[in-house]
């Protein structure tokens, strides 16, 4: 299991950076927030951030230990507080109480991180550690929990809408197409980070026990393809969707 997880761990290290990357890329030419927002979610938290976390008891020096874990947080708030905003931003654009509710969970996500960082400064006791900030994480799973379930109802909500309008002729197939896949990204998050929340309400070190790990990490992967078909998605896809629709229509018509 543990080599599993680790091989999942890797798979959604990558997938997530160049995902991210190639997303924050795309802004800079476009100037487009939505894609600066997820791309830097993907690079700075799953591509960069959580990997440290879960490494950084394995390095051979207690500075690097610390280094690794305050970075690593430091990129995980940065990253999930994107996120908050990227709903907030594309699905919530007129609300508001949208921008301050993304805002006041970001707060909270970086008390937790902080109060993280600081036990490790405080210890090199990783399951006194683990065991003096369970109530912090709970509550920054929480907050994510939260985000994951805002995604998936958006995503789900704007499927929804959208095949009314593609029924007519008013919507594009591979754009209704990308609501339904950030809506099942909601879900797949959601369903990983209740395994993680049942260990970790069991005393489990979820940095460190491989069936949490590797939930986050093949969620994660799967999460990471889905963004790539809704962000970048191949021609193949694209003409498998497009076909799909045609092949629909005639058969109704």
């Amino acid at each position: 299991m543990a080599e599993l997880s680790l091989a999942c761990l890797a798979l959604y290290t990558v997938t997530s950076l160049v995902v991210g990357f190639r997303l924050i890329a795309r802004s800079y030419h476009s100037r487009g927030v939505p894609e600066l927002l997820i791309g830097l979610t993907y690079a700075a938290s799953s591509g960069i951030g959580y990997p440290l976390t879960v490494t950084a008891t394995a390095w051979s020096s207690r500075g690097a230990t610390l280094g690794a874990m305050a970075i690593g947080e430091a990129l995980i708030v940065l990253g999930c507080g994107c996120f908050l905003l990227f709903n907030a931003k594309v699905f919530r654009p007129t609300a508001r109480w949208s921008v301050p509710v993304a805002l006041l969970g970001s707060l909270v996500l970086a008390a937790c991180g902080g109060w993280v960082v600081a036990e490790f400064f405080a210890t090199d006791d990783v399951a006194l550690v683990t065991e003096r900030t369970r109530l912090g994480t709970i509550l920054f799973l929480a907050v994510l929990v939260l985000g994951q379930g805002w995604t998936a109802f958006e995503g789900m909500r704007h499927y929804r809408m959208m095949r009314r309008r593609l029924a007519l002729g008013l919507a594009e197939p591979v754009v209704t197409n990308r609501f339904l896949l950030w809506g099942i990204s909601g879900l797949v998050s959601l369903t990983w980070n209740g395994v993680v929340n049942a260990y970790l309400l069991a005393g489990a070190n979820i940095n460190l026990h491989p069936v949490p790990v590797f939930a986050v990490s093949f969620g994660g992967l799967v999460t990471a393809g889905c963004l790539v078909l809704t962000f970048m998605p191949p021609a193949w896809y694209v003409r498998w969707i497009q076909r799909d629709r045609t092949a629909r229509a005639l058969a109704t018509a």
